[in-house]
């Protein structure tokens, strides 16, 4: 799922330069720069605003399916670098955009900030690299879906019909 959203980020806003990871963070090397961290996930009842994974690769289900039994709440920050203010605002706009794109009803935003750390204090950035953190998360589909009650008795009456005469 992870991997999903980042190519789809990669593809919704190219030609910046986007990475993947906590290890990409220690890395400031250029001043227009995104990269995405996987945060905190957690699991809930089904949801109705939840998307298939495979619809966030950009293939919907072709047909419907039973809703599973969890949602899952998948945690992101997305970290955005550049050389001031106005660069790093304008590029966050498209970011915004690009993920309620590709994830419709199931982004939810979080209070967000400028050059803050993990803990939520302010980070010593040099002057010239201004970093903005986009706190969001997606509501994901997951577990094994258990047929309706309608698929179940369809089922029986299939497997009947076949021993009857």
């Amino acid at each position: 799922m992870t991997q999903a959203l980042f190519e789809r980020l990669k593809t919704e806003l190219a030609p910046a330069k986007i990475e993947l990871g906590p290890e990409a963070l220690n890395q400031l090397d250029v001043p227009l720069k995104l990269v995405l961290v996987p945060g905190q996930d957690t699991f809930t009842a089904p949801d109705s605003r939840a998307v298939a994974p495979e619809a966030l690769a950009g293939s919907p289900p072709a047909e419907p399916r039973p809703r599973p039994p969890y949602t899952r709440l998948a945690g992101y920050t997305l970290h955005i670098w550049g050389k001031n203010y106005p660069a790093v605002e304008d590029v966050l706009s498209d970011c915004v955009a690009a993920l309620r794109r590709i994830c419709g009803s199931s982004l939810e935003l979080f209070p967000s900030g400028w050059d803050e750390d993990e803990t939520g204090q302010a980070a010593a950035l040099p002057a010239d690299k201004r970093r903005y953190q986009l706190r969001f998360r997606v509501l994901v589909e997951v577990g094994a879906a258990e047929p309706g009650v309608y698929v179940r008795l369809e089922r029986a009456l299939l497997d009947q019909t076949e021993v009857l005469p």
